[in-house]
């Protein structure tokens, strides 16, 4: 985050209510950087404001316009525009509170496109950009007051912290914070105030002429702004201003064109997406306090030898960042032979990487460190040799999955995979799910420990750009490295079933395997499709937000981590009720569909349901966002807590 250096002009409309207008200003002057004017026009105040706006203005870098007679908000607001020279102006009510970087963000979010004119942030009750709620249960718009104990800068901070500023591409701004680019005053002038002087929709008829014109209208969120609401109006005369407004803009627009604009900023994934992630920055903040309390200064070294993170690798990437905010020295343990192939497909890596020459050297590493975690069963068996370490560290399995059935019965990787969940007394192990705790309690009678299905939050999430209702919709299907467990003729013969079903309705892609693979080639691929081969990781996140459906074929998978990182994007899933952790985070028929991938003709019944049923898909997209509950940040606590339970217990 950066400074910005535009000229910039922060236009404050008053009109009475000096409590909230001291507040607003003097964080206005605390909390901005500048370059900055400040244009504050009184719009008919009492004496008490009056004499306070007048005093306020004395040395400040603020210019004060008094209307000595009310003309109403459009009024007082143009003749501050008029007054205006910025690179930027913004209409900020007087009934607001700026936390500190407010204005940069605001400002970085209008820069990141040429054709961005207008940008709003988030906040506590601001209609479609309230966060975490936008209505309350007696249906009117939610208050979402600051949890207890926090300042307007601790929450903004953490919005910030969570936020991957997409920047939601919406149709509607509210009113109460608006940034306004000068080329869009240049294009297409003033407010309304012919239509708009009382009523409440000049804001509403300025994002529509906007959009008309080309231009667009973004959510800054990364950037949160308290907003208290006037007291100069109840709820009541706030809803019949509000008719007001909507029968005013009706008339001047048309019902299709608001219509239109309002769907694609109340039901945009990505707002969807934010409010989740809102919902949850109180617990969070809990999770983060308590594992710095607990394990700050600990030293946890993860044993992940690959010369790419698979699917797995990259979550267990994804936890030992968190350990490290948590001010654990969390470091990733690979093999020198691996380093090349691993830094070339991982070039920004957070957490700091060892290169082992051999195995062997693990032993002297090892004893710099608090714990040593194997991750999958081959490193099991080189922490044999730290058992005769003095002091050394606790050792801990985590169990990603029930790796036995990735090899033939009898071979020896199946032995040594058997073999590896009872390698040595006192290893400590956890997994992911409950699914796999049960299949080595019954198979071995060994019971880990479960840290809790996890995805990473913070890099899956929706577009900037809501995609039309009418589009052909986008099905995703993935090939996995085991087919026994990923049939891909099963997928290819249900994917072609579908093509042939609705045709040019819907459209098809692939991932996981090269479009000349001999497996691949070898199926039937009569149908249109794209073939996007292997991808990495940030491959994955960009075709997953561009889709509308993902179809998992797997017969059984240890969490399903595909699946949950198409539902942090917002994309409906399909996938299996035959065993595997999916069926603990997908309620069927609520936020995905399970069904028995064994049975083509279910499978191909699933899809076809939400291809048919416009509101059903859309449903349950919108409740997929119920998986960013699952946050790594909890799930490293209890990887910690697993390894250092005195830690805990005291």
């Amino acid at each position: 985050m950066t400074a910005h250096q535009q000229n910039v002009d922060i236009i404050v409309c008053v009109h009475n209510e000096p409590e909230d207008v001291r507040y607003c200003l003097e964080a206005v002057l605390s909390r901005t950087l500048p370059p900055y004017n400040l244009i504050i026009v009184d719009d008919g105040s009492g004496p008490e404001t009056k004499s306070y706006l007048e005093q306020f203005v004395v040395g400040q870098p603020a210019t004060l316009i008094r209307n000595d007679f009310a003309t109403g908000y459009t009024g007082a607001a143009n003749t501050a525009m008029k007054a205006s020279k910025g690179d930027f102006a913004v209409l900020l009510h007087s009934d607001t509170i700026v936390p500190r970087r407010w204005l940069d963000r605001l400002i970085q979010c209008a820069n990141s496109d040429e054709q961005i004119g207008m940008v709003g942030p988030l906040s506590n009750t601001a209609s479609w950009q309230s966060v975490p709620n936008i209505m309350n249960a007696s249906g009117d718009w939610a208050e979402n007051p600051l949890p207890n104990g926090w300042s307007v800068d601790n929450y903004a901070n953490e919005v910030a912290r969570i936020s991957p500023r997409i920047y939601p591409r919406v149709g509607f701004l509210n009113g109460f914070c608006l940034l306004i680019k000068r080329k869009l005053i240049e294009d297409i002038d003033m407010f309304d105030e012919e239509t708009f002087a009382r009523a409440d929709g000049a804001e509403n008829d300025y994002c529509l002429r906007a959009t008309q014109r080309d231009w667009q209208v973004a959510v800054a969120d990364d950037c949160y702004v308290l907003h208290a609401q006037s007291k100069s109006y109840t709820h009541e005369r706030r809803a019949d201003l509000s008719d007001l407004a909507e029968e005013a803009l009706a008339n001047k627009h048309g019902h299709a064109s608001i219509g239109y604009s309002l769907a694609m900023t109340q039901s945009h994934p990505a707002l969807q997406y934010i409010r989740k992630r809102c919902e949850g920055i109180e617990n969070e903040s809990r999770v983060r306090h308590t594992a710095a309390h607990r394990f700050e200064g600990k030293r946890v070294l993860v044993l992940l030898p690959l010369t790419s993170a698979d699917v797995g690798g990259n979550i267990v990437l994804c936890e030992a960042a968190r350990m490290r905010e948590f001010g654990v020295d969390a470091w990733i343990a690979n093999l020198e032979s691996h380093r090349h192939s691993y830094k070339r497909r991982h070039p920004y890596l957070s957490v700091p990487m060892l290169y082992l020459q051999t195995a062997d050297d693990l032993t002297e590493v090892a004893a710099d460190f608090d714990a040593v975690i194997a991750t999958r069963y081959v490193p099991v068996f080189w922490m044999e040799a730290l058992k005769v370490l003095i002091d050394g560290p606790v050792l801990g399995y985590y169990v990603q999955e029930f790796e036995p059935d990735f090899f033939p019965e009898n071979s020896e990787d199946h032995k040594k995979a058997l073999a590896s969940f009872m390698a040595m007394p006192g290893l400590r192990l956890f997994t992911k799910t409950a699914w796999t705790r049960e299949i080595l309690k019954n198979k071995l009678g060994v019971c880990p420990d479960v840290v809790g299905p996890s995805v990473d939050v913070d890099t899956h999430y929706p577009t900037s750009v809501m995609r039309e209702r009418n589009r052909v919709i986008q099905i995703l299907a993935m090939f996995g490295p085991s087919p026994a467990l990923r049939p891909p003729e099963v997928t290819m013969r249900t994917l072609r079933l579908l093509s042939q079903q609705f045709g040019d309705r819907i459209e098809f892609t692939i991932f996981g395997v090269a479009a000349n693979n001999p497996q691949l080639v070898s199926y039937h691929r009569d149908f249109p499709h794209h073939c996007l081969g292997e991808l990495d990781a940030d491959g994955v996140a960009n075709v997953l937000s561009n889709v509308d459906i993902f179809v998992d074929c797997s017969t059984s998978q240890a969490m399903g981590l595909t699946a949950m990182e198409a539902m942090a994007a917002g994309v409906a899933v399909v996938g299996s009720k035959c065993g595997g952790g999916l069926m603990e985070i997908v309620r069927h028929g609520h936020n995905g569909l399970l069904v028995d991938t064994h049975d083509e003709g279910a499978m191909l019944s699933a899809v076809s349901r939400l291809v048919n049923d416009r509101m059903l898909l859309e449903r349950i997209q919108a409740n997929a966002f119920e998986v960013l509950a699952y946050s790594p940040v909890v799930s490293a606590l209890k990887i910690l807590d697993c390894l250092f339970p005195q830690a805990h217990q005291s």
